[in-house]
């Protein structure tokens, strides 16, 4: 298998990945978990193709002599042909906008995370030991202080 050929699939993998990753950002903003299971399930694959992609990338450049300490980039530099210098180059934009976007969404991720935690701490009443918002049987307090909305 050529290069050029390793480096046109990893770029399609590439943006069926992306495509993903993209609707794995609209499901966690609706918090639809049904989608973001049947999305975790779809790129388990990808993530596998992908690896074996730059599997065999590098096993092709060694095999064409590309020396250890030299990048890949540079060897591709090397190799000449526009064609597989631009192929290169669009791969690398594909999985830096791939690596991007996970970004984005395990940034999602730790923020939906935080506010279900602080949620479930609001309704232990964590936290708020100066004010205690129900009474040992299960009644709301009657304090005189008011809760700011923020607080609840």
């Amino acid at each position: 298998m050529t290069l050029q050929l390793l480096f046109d699939q990893a770029v399609s993998d590439c943006e069926q990945f992306a495509e993903l990753l993209d609707r794995e950002q609209e499901a966690l903003i609706q918090n639809d978990m049904v989608t973001l299971e049947s999305l975790l399930n779809s790129k388990a694959p990808l993530v596998s193709a992908l690896n074996s992609h730059d599997q065999q990338i590098n096993d092709k450049a060694r095999a064409l002599g590309k020396s250890p300490e030299q990048s890949l980039e540079a060897f591709v530099d090397t190799l000449g042909p526009s064609e597989l210098v631009e192929s290169y180059r669009t791969l690398r934009k594909h999985l830096n906008r791939c690596r991007d976007a996970n970004l984005r969404n395990a940034r999602l991720v730790r923020h939906s995370q935080h506010a279900n935690s602080h949620l479930l701490d609001l309704l232990r009443n964590q936290g708020e030991a100066s004010q205690a918002v129900y009474d040992r049987q299960g009644l709301a307090t009657r304090s005189h202080s008011q809760r700011p909305i923020i607080k609840a």
